[in-house]
């Protein structure tokens, strides 16, 4: 009688093997990134009063980030393109106000934080000329870590393991321009009731 170990041991490692890449390989023709300044939100419903800052980055396949940042902040899209959107975030649960996020490690959260904590999130999407996503195209993170390396005036540099609720998964570095565009970091938290369509 034979053993069946090794194929089982094999069909294992399979099943745990990487997952595949962000829409098939997703490579982005530029980025920006937005420094969001320190406030405390009182518009986060699961945690109550929150000091709050982050650091918003966009990367895209093919229209200019910081223009579609600049036009739609974080409710739009460039028309015709693949663009991720990932967020930062160091806060205090009813705390004082809190430092600009800096070079760390801010994982994806499962659960509302308590105290003190770093976190991101990111959004991923597939538009067309009308930033219509087709079914499937829009993603949203679901495990892994946005870690920054550097954060000076004009650059934000650091990497992805992003995971989305799709299966794939987007894990590169990053070193972009940062947008001079200002961002409240407490709208993140509310519904877009609009979505620009920025051409390109």
């Amino acid at each position: 009688m034979t053993s069946r170990a090794p194929a089982i041991f094999f069909i294992l490692l399979a099943a745990c093997g990487s997952p595949a890449p962000l829409f098939g390989g997703f490579t982005p023709a530029n980025g920006a990134a937005v420094i969001l300044a320190p406030a405390t939100c009182n518009n986060i419903a699961a945690l109550g009063p929150t000091a709050i800052s982050g650091i918003l980055i966009e990367l895209a396949s093919g229209a200019d980030a910081c223009n579609v940042l600049t036009q739609a902040k974080q409710c739009g899209a460039g028309s015709g393109s693949t663009a991720l959107l990932g967020v930062a975030l160091s806060g205090v649960v009813g705390g004082s106000p809190t430092d600009p996020v800096g070079p760390a490690s801010y994982p994806w959260m499962p659960n509302p934080p308590t105290g003190t904590f770093k976190a991101s999130t990111s959004t991923a999407a597939q538009v067309d000329a009308v930033c219509t996503a087709a079914a499937g195209s829009l993603v949203h993170m679901r495990d892994g870590t946005i870690a920054i390396s550097t954060v000076t005036a004009s650059t934000v540099s650091g990497s992805m393991d992003v995971h989305f609720d799709n299966g794939q998964a987007y894990t590169h570095p990053f070193d972009v321009p940062v947008c001079p565009v200002s961002i409240d970091i407490c709208s993140l938290f509310d519904f877009c009731g609009t979505h620009a369509c920025v051409p390109p």
